[in-house]
């Protein structure tokens, strides 16, 4: 098994212009309140977008107060700055239309109409993926690491594959942070990810999923990409997996998925298993928390709108608790399919059971090294059990559910 290194990237100074980018919406709404205190926020804004590096830059360790408060600031900022920017753009051009309303709509016609890289072949911008100071920081964080086999990583670039990762977690932090180590992980392989389609309605949200190279997760947009001899990297859970994700339980919904194995096998690429470990212990859900989240006005939303707000909460706001994540890819196999592209029912049923029990291997074969459970048991309906060390009360259980 072969580990790609977060600590391998470093931060570059020379994307030291896009910070004041994605907080520009929130600086504008604070230049709309009375002087002195809208110009005072607003340069409070910028200088908390900017201290976090010099509080921590990238060449000294990953460890320490300064580099927890550097990761706290950022990403406490950036996230409401970013996903709430339709809001404070909203905002703004009900309180000054003049001033906020054209830029707005050229954002609007310029992203929905005359570009469009989502319905493509992505716009990846390798160098901000690889060396972005948050994405850099929020990888130390997290103590990211791939581990890739050599059978996929020797697969001939041009031979597509279908990676699905499990479980999504209430945030899948590691999606962005892990696109930068794609290119060392697997050289000269194109990987694509599939992404809501919300989030290309966002402005600066749609900026960083396009340059961490996502695209629409739309059958045809997937299909083109396939095609056209891209690899895909999807996360078949979902809104509903990571609405319904519970602290250190490893729930996977999967039962019922088998779209992106269809998919796969219409391509003729192979699927690639990968396991995320540790990625249910980076945020705490309480049992009142995820009651809302998996019912109610919230569950709602994500099933009518796809777009999922699940309640948690962080180690400090928006940050998650630092555990390490280790994502483990299986070997690539390619289901059997008597006529090619043309699978037929029966043949996506055994690969998707075949998928299944690779998923439940990989799990099993890697999780005593990375701090997992020993136990295994597989119960009617594909309920598994695992618990990291043996049993002594409840909390010591942590679940692999296959839904």
């Amino acid at each position: 098994m072969e580990v790609t290194h977060a600590a391998q990237l470093d931060a570059s100074p020379a994307l030291l212009a896009l910070t004041p980018l994605f907080v520009a919406p929130l600086v504008a709404v604070c230049l709309l309140l009375p002087s002195p205190a809208g110009p005072l926020a607003a340069l409070a804004t910028l200088s908390l977008a900017l201290l976090p590096r010099l509080l921590w830059r990238s060449s000294q360790p990953a460890e320490g107060l300064a580099f927890t408060l550097a990761n706290v600031l950022y990403w406490n900022l950036m996230y409401p700055a970013a996903f709430g920017s339709l809001p404070l753009l909203a905002a703004g051009s009900l309180l000054r239309p003049r001033l906020f309303l054209p830029p707005s709509l050229l954002y609007a016609a310029y992203a929905k109409l005359l570009s469009r890289p989502d319905l493509s072949h992505g716009a990846g911008w390798r160098f901000f993926s690889q060396h972005d100071w948050g994405i850099v920081a929020l990888r130390r964080y997290l103590r990211l690491r791939l581990h890739v086999p050599a059978a996929l990583r020797s697969r001939p670039p041009q031979r597509a594959v279908v990676i699905a990762i499990h479980p999504h977690g209430v945030a899948s932090d590691y999606r962005l942070a892990m696109d930068g180590l794609l290119y060392a992980a697997l050289p000269g392989r194109e990987v694509l990810t599939l992404g809501a389609s919300v989030l290309f309605s966002l402005p600066l949200v749609r900026e960083l999923v396009l340059w961490t190279r996502c695209i629409d997760a739309s059958k045809r947009v997937a299909a083109r990409a396939l095609a056209a001899g891209r690899s895909l990297q999807v996360i078949p859970g979902g809104e509903a997996e990571q609405m319904r994700t519970r602290t250190g339980v490893e729930e996977v919904y999967l039962a019922r998925r088998a779209g992106f194995v269809k998919l796969a096998m219409q391509h003729g690429a192979a699927l690639v298993p990968c396991y995320a470990f540790g990625a249910t212990d980076l945020y705490d859900v309480s049992p009142a928390q995820h009651r809302r989240n998996a019912e109610g006005v919230l569950w709602s939303l994500s099933k009518r709108f796809g777009v999922a707000l699940p309640l948690y909460r962080g180690a400090f706001g928006f940050v998650p608790k630092r555990r390490p994540v280790d994502l483990v890819f299986g070997e690539p196999f390619e289901p059997a399919c008597k006529v090619a592209g043309n699978p037929t029912d029966e043949e996506v049923v055994a690969a998707h059971a075949s998928y299944m029990a690779q998923l439940r291997t990989l799990f099993d074969t890697h999780k005593a090294a990375l701090g997992h459970t020993i136990a295994f048991t597989v119960r009617s309906g594909g309920y598994a059990r695992h618990c990291r060390r043996p049993p002594r009360s409840r909390a010591h259980f942590k679940t692999l559910n296959c839904r």
